[in-house]
């Protein structure tokens, strides 16, 4: 079993769009839940560590790379929200929309040794994979357009199960695509 200091950290960060007539992803929260339920039996044998922030900020996505006790330990980073070609939509301190820039993201990852994927759940996020593939990211999930929330929240659901179960992050992606493909046909081609 391996120790709580050890322990690979899987980060999940969520953040929606709060604002009076915007574009309000209503199954965010319940693939929150969804992916902590999917992640707690790996948590609870010892073979990672899962930290779940919402509503989550530029600070907010940062503070767990400071972390001493997370030093080079985050090994997956999952953001599930709105962005668009360069940025990350995330949330103010004031529950406004916040744009974070997508590049600089990548340029503070180049410094994170123990990141093993980066898996943006989020819409047109293709354009950052090139910027996180440079800065030494070894995987990134990314979609090439809009996607629709259901579908991305039942992707990241069948991705994690496999992943839990021991799969690699290739096999894990092409069993939920596959998954997918069963489910709903031939809509996961863009991912």
């Amino acid at each position: 079993m391996t120790t709580q200091t050890t322990k690979p950290i899987i980060f999940l960060a969520f953040a929606n769009d709060r604002q009076a007539g915007g574009a309000y992803l209503r199954n965010l929260g319940q693939e929150a839940e969804r992916l902590r339920d999917v992640l707690t039996p790996a948590e609870k044998a010892g073979l990672c560590q899962v930290e779940i922030r919402t509503s989550v900020s530029a600070e907010g996505v940062l503070s767990p790379f400071y972390d001493p006790a997370g030093k080079d330990r985050i090994a997956i980073f999952h953001y599930a929200g709105h962005a668009e070609d360069y940025a990350l939509l995330l949330e103010s301190a004031t529950g406004n929309q916040a744009l974070a820039d997508g590049r600089g993201l990548a340029a503070f990852l180049r410094y994170q040794r123990g990141l093993q994927l980066v898996f943006l759940n989020a819409c047109s996020t293709q354009a950052q994979v090139a910027g996180l593939l440079d800065a030494g990211v070894a995987a990134v999930v990314a979609t090439s357009r809009a996607i629709d929330d259901q579908t991305a929240s039942d992707f990241a659901r069948h991705f994690y199960t496999a992943l839990a179960s021991g799969d690699s992050i290739r096999t894990a992606f092409e069993k939920a695509q596959a998954a997918l493909h069963f489910v709903r046909g031939d809509l996961t081609r863009h991912l």
